[in-house]
This record gives C-alpha cells, sequence and structure tokens, in this order.
C-alpha cells in the first residue's frame, strides 16, 4: 500500500500492477522485472535442473514491494532471482539497483526503506535454496548506487527473511531469521539476539506497531513484544561510570480497564496467550543488588505522592488450605527485583488501598488515578532517578477534565469513609473473638461476655450465625450500623470509580446522605468505647481477668 495515498495498492508477478479504486481496475506500471536468465544454480542435479516448469529463461517473480516512507511515488522492489529496482516516480522510470554481490536464486524477501531518509533501505537476502545459510542483510545509504553487507553478529544458519527499522529511534533495526530474531541499535553494523522466551523458530515477518514488536512465525503462531521503549533509549552509558542504576522513560501509559470476570480459568494445557500487562509499564537496570531496600514512587503533577513501593514489600503467598477459589484465580502481582539486570515493574495506575481496607496486602488496590501528568521516582541506595510519566484517557471515552476530577475526588471521598468504617468493623471483629476465648475461661461472666457480644453485634449490623464463614448471607440488622453504611458505601465507591463518566446525580446525592450516617455509625462505636467497654472492663478486673483492648489496624 503507497504510504502517502492509503488508496492506492500494488501488487507484485513479474511486472507491478497498481490501483486506485479498490480493485476494481488495475494498471501495469513497470516492465518484467526479474532476470532474462538466472541460469540452473550449481547445486542443482542434472535430473532437477532439466526439470523446467516452463519453456524460457525467464523464471523469478516480484517478492517485495516497498513504497518509500519519505518520498512520495518512490518504489523500492525486489526479486526472487536477486534483483532490486527502484523508481522515483511511481514506474515511470526504473533503475536496476542490484548489489554486485547479488547472484541469481537470491532472493530478496523484504525491503525496509528508512523511515528518516529516502536514500537509505535495507534488504533482507535468503540464499537457502543454493544451500548457503548464511545470513545477508544489505544497506544502501545513497539510493542503491552502493550496497553494504551489515549481518555481524547473527550467526550461520540463521538465514534472514527480512529486517525491519524502527520508526522511532534512527538505527534501531530488527531482524527476522530462520532461527529468531535479532536487533542492531547501530544500523546494522552489530546484531545481538533479542531472543528472550521466543522458542528458537523460522521468524517470517515482524512489524513496529507503536512501542509493540510483532512477529509471524512459521509454525509457532504470533509473538508479540510488549513495549520496546527500552530498546529507544538503550546505549552503552546506561549506567556507566557511577552510576548504580538506571530507570528508562516509560511510554505513555493508556487507563484502559481491564477485563473483569471472562470465565472459569483455562486448564493449564489449553494454548493461551498472556494479554500485555494493564498499567504503566516502568523498566529499570541495576548495575549490581542495592545494599538497601529499593522504593519506587509515584508522584503527582503537585508532587503529592500516588503510590509507593518497596523491594521489602512481598505479597503473601497464598495459603491453599485457605483459599475459597481455585488456586488459578490467584493473581499474583509484579513486585521490585533487586537483582543485577533488567527489569519491568507495572504500576495498575491506582492508589494504594487504605491499610483497612487492603487486608494486610502492600498491594491492594485503591480508586483509579486519573488522566495526567506523572513522574516516576526510583531510589537506590539514595540515589533518586526520576523520569516523567503521562496517563492517558482511554481513546474510546470522551470525557472531559473537569469530569475526570470530579470523579476521582468524590471515589477518594467515599474511599475515605470506607477506610473509616473497615477500621471499625475490624476493631469490633477483634473484640468479638477475644470475647470467644473469654467465654471458655470465664464461665462465670458469661452474662456480661453475651451481653456485650449483644451489644457489638448491634453496632457491627452482624448476626450470630452456626457457621461464621456464612454469617455474610445474613443482611444487616439495621441502617444505622457499621456494617450497613459500609456495604452501601462499597456499592457508592463502585458506581463511581468503575467506570469513565462524572459521578452521576444520584451518586453524589448518595455520598451526600451517607455521610451523616457514617458519623452516626461511628459516633455509637465510638459512644460504646466510652462507656460500655470501661464498664465491662471492670467487672473483667473484678475476675481477676485482664481488660479488652481496642486494636487498630
Amino acid at each position: 500500500m503507497d504510504r502517502f495515498d492509503t488508496k492506492t495498492v500494488y501488487y507484485g508477478c513479474q511486472v507491478i500492477f497498481k490501483t486506485s479504486n479498490e480493485g476494481q481496475t488495475w494498471t501495469v506500471i513497470s516492465p518484467d522485472l526479474s532476470r532474462e536468465d538466472p541460469g540452473v544454480p550449481a547445486n542443482l542435479d542434472p535430473t532437477t535442473a532439466a526439470d523446467k516448469p516452463r519453456p524460457g529463461g525467464r523464471h523469478g517473480v516480484i517478492y517485495a514491494i516497498a513504497p518509500s516512507r519519505r518520498a512520495d511515488r518512490d518504489i523500492w522492489v525486489g526479486t526472487d532471482d536477486g534483483q532490486i529496482w527502484r523508481t522515483r516516480d511511481e514506474g515511470g522510470h526504473w533503475a536496476n539497483v542490484t548489489p554486485a554481490a547479488l547472484t541469481p536464486w537470491s532472493k530478496v524477501g523484504i525491503i525496509e526503506p528508512s523511515p528518516f531518509d529516502a536514500e537509505t533501505a535495507y534488504a533482507a537476502v535468503d540464499r537457502h535454496r543454493l544451500d548457503d545459510f548464511r545470513p545477508y542483510v544489505y544497506r544502501t545509504r545513497d539510493g542503491g548506487k552502493s550496497w553494504q553487507l551489515v549481518a555481524a553478529g547473527i550467526p550461520d544458519g540463521s538465514f534472514v527473511n527480512a529486517v525491519r527499522a524502527d520508526p522511532v529511534r534512527r538505527g534501531l533495526l530488527y531482524a527476522a531469521t530462520e532461527k529468531g530474531v535479532y536487533v542492531s541499535f547501530d544500523d546494522g553494523d552489530a546484531w545481538q539476539p533479542l531472543q528472550l522466551n521466543l522458542p528458537v523458530t523460522s521468524v517470517r515477518d515482524l512489524v513496529v506497531k507503536d512501542a509493540d514488536l510483532v512477529i509471524g512465525t512459521h509454525g509457532r503462531g504470533f509473538w508479540i513484544l510488549d513495549d520496546v521503549t527500552p530498546l529507544r533509549q538503550l546505549d552503552t552509558a546506561a549506567t556507566a561510570g557511577g552510576a548504580k542504576a538506571r530507570l528508562f522513560a516509560p511510554s505513555n501509559a493508556v487507563r484502559m480497564r481491564p477485563a473483569g470476570f471472562t470465565g472459569t480459568p483455562l486448564p493449564k494445557d489449553e494454548p493461551m496467550a498472556a494479554n500485555p500487562p494493564d498499567g504503566a509499564v516502568i523498566d529499570y537496570v541495576l548495575k549490581a543488588a542495592p545494599k538497601s531496600a529499593l522504593t519506587l514512587q509515584i508522584l503527582d503533577a503537585a508532587g503529592g505522592v500516588v503510590r509507593r513501593y518497596s523491594s521489602d514489600d512481598q505479597p503473601k503467598p497464598a495459603d491453599l488450605a485457605k483459599l475459597d477459589t481455585a488456586p488459578e484465580w490467584q493473581k499474583q502481582p509484579v513486585t521490585l527485583s533487586t537483582q543485577p539486570g533488567m527489569h519491568r515493574f507495572v504500576w495498575p495506575l491506582r492508589h494504594a488501598a487504605p491499610p483497612a481496607l487492603s487486608e494486610g496486602n502492600p498491594y491492594a488496590d485503591g480508586v483509579w488515578a486519573p488522566p495526567g501528568r506523572y513522574t516516576v521516582a526510583l531510589t537506590v541506595d539514595g540515589q533518586r532517578l526520576t523520569q516523567p510519566l503521562t496517563v492517558k484517557p482511554d481513546p474510546r471515552v470522551t470525557l472531559s477534565d473537569d469530569a475526570y476530577a470530579a470523579q476521582y475526588a468524590l471515589a477518594r471521598r467515599v474511599e475515605q469513609q470506607r477506610e473509616r468504617i473497615s477500621a471499625a468493623l475490624h476493631a469490633v471483629a477483634q473484640l468479638q473473638a477475644d470475647l470467644v476465648k473469654l467465654r471458655d475461661a470465664a464461665p462465670s461472666l458469661a452474662r456480661d461476655i453475651d451481653a456485650a457480644d449483644t451489644q457489638l453485634h448491634t453496632l457491627a449490623g452482624t448476626r450470630r450465625a452456626p457457621n461464621p464463614h456464612n454469617a455474610w448471607a445474613f443482611p444487616p440488622g439495621q441502617v444505622q450500623s457499621l456494617r450497613w453504611v459500609g456495604e452501601a458505601l462499597d456499592k457508592l465507591e463502585h458506581a463511581v470509580d468503575d467506570a469513565d463518566a462524572a459521578p452521576s446525580a444520584d451518586a453524589r446525592a448518595g455520598a451526600t446522605r451517607l455521610q451523616p450516617l457514617t458519623d452516626a455509625a461511628l459516633a455509637a462505636w465510638s459512644a460504646w468505647q466510652t462507656k460500655q467497654l470501661p464498664a465491662f472492663n471492670a467487672k473483667l478486673k473484678g475476675a481477676g481477668r485482664e481488660p479488652l483492648v481496642v486494636k487498630s489496624d
């Protein structure tokens, strides 16, 4: 397809056809560009050489058509019998610019015009039909007048099927070979593997889409290397001198909400690919393991801390004996690695959940951070590295900045109320657990213990159940209870924060109505601690027992 006129498409056989009306009519814009007579390959035996599919000397076809990215009407063409052509006027005149070293039966699989210079192009040449499995990548910087073989670093046996240029960093090239992917940071002068977890397989082509590298293989499907931003920034000075680490400038993050319930997890033997990570991808390199904890902060435009991570914060391993869902549902968060080398961390674009709502999980998420400008700060043994980060809104959603700000403000307000209620509920539950133990240890106080337990159930809005795990199924006892208010606030926060939309009038009104109920439920809990708890503890003291203590999170 033409890069300047997307309605124009080219098609090749021995000649090139052009259409600009969706294929209704085609025009021939070239002569036969194959070799007059490529001869007989030296590696063919006489019987095979005599088995000609058709009379005549021409056997080649056009294999690569590459319109320029920089000059209109400029097209490069390669054939599978070893020729490269160029036209600067969309077929009015053709010039044979074949490298002198390119012999017949060399397949020009891909030609890649430079995204930066109209006179620069790269050609991937495959000669395995001649039993030559060496890599061949040719580069021209003068429009095809001269070519250089630039394949150093790609081993013999990994013949090249395609070369693609990165559209952002000049000189960054990717090669699809018969045994994997290679990368060059110096315009092809030197290559190194970019294999990672890719199986050793024939890679037929690749394309750079935004910041992702997508490849097509022969037999192992499509693969994607998510976010090649670090490759675009990589240089030999990444951790040179006294630098202990490097923090790469992250790509723009898009605030797209991950899928919710998508059905039962597939069996382990079911083929499936992982989706790209949800959130802001943050890459860093450590020259050596730090002596102290590694910290990563996300700061808002005003410098306020949105999220803080530490390498000391490790998620608790799942206790299989206590899980109430299948292990497949348990998702382990990405943690900060302190090992030497390159690492990738993902911020899910959310604040941390307040302590009373996190259940002790340092990676628990709170409300969504709004689109805008942020700063990533990585601290390694006292060295603070920073990079700007832009969080963009979901492109499928049209919403003003003021609406995002209003949504964020209300979500945070509701979350703060939820935190207060949750802290109170945790304290009540802890006291109730202490009362259960006390009932067995002090049977003489059973009546007082039952009375205190009843009072706590009334405050919390909970009920006694033969099986405590089923207690959640009973509705709260009264509207003024902690549990009823907590559940109402939880539903309100979901209504406000679970979709990209300005808070509705009902959501705003609900927050206003819930505020006095929150205050009243917390005031009742405070009053119980001030009056009933001291009276109960006096009875415990009279019986020689330790007083009950309200523990905070």
